[in-house]
């Protein structure tokens, strides 16, 4: 999404679109790494060394509350990470590297009939995460460090 997309799309939505919140939207918004807010803060500090740990981590929840990005908790961490895919998806959290990664829907099945939960609850949304380890390619080479 273009920075002026995104301050078009901040406005339509009645958001202010200051500087700092569409710096940090445009990161989010054109990224796929699942950034933490400090991972946020680092990037947009680059362009904007004035923008506060604060100032990110309210414009991450009025993005997250709008719809725009969602929140998802690191199982490694458990910090927020926030996540520019807000279409229904699955997680792959690699145990070894702690690389969270989005998966198509399409290529993974779950039966939802085998979910059983009590007839009181309506469910809105199922978050699946998956956690293992990312196999290695034959041509792939290990890493030392």
């Amino acid at each position: 999404m273009s920075f002026e997309a995104i301050r078009q799309k901040l406005n339509d939505l009645g958001i202010q679109a200051s500087a700092p919140r569409v710096a940090i939207a445009d990161f989010v918004l054109n990224t796929r790494s699942h950034p933490t807010a400090e991972e946020v803060r680092i990037a947009v500090e680059k362009k904007m060394p004035s923008v506060s740990l604060a100032t990110v981590y309210n414009t991450l929840n009025l993005l997250t509350q709008h719809g725009l990005i969602r929140a998802v908790k690191d199982p490694g961490t458990e910090k927020l990470r926030y996540d520019c895919n807000v279409e229904p998806h699955f997680h792959f959290y690699d145990e070894s590297t702690g690389e969270l990664t989005d998966l198509d829907p399409r290529l993974c099945e779950v039966d939802t009939k085998l979910l059983k939960i009590d007839a009181s609850y309506e469910i809105a949304e199922i978050d699946v995460l998956i956690r293992g380890r990312k196999k290695k390619s034959p041509n792939e080479k290990c890493e030392t460090r």
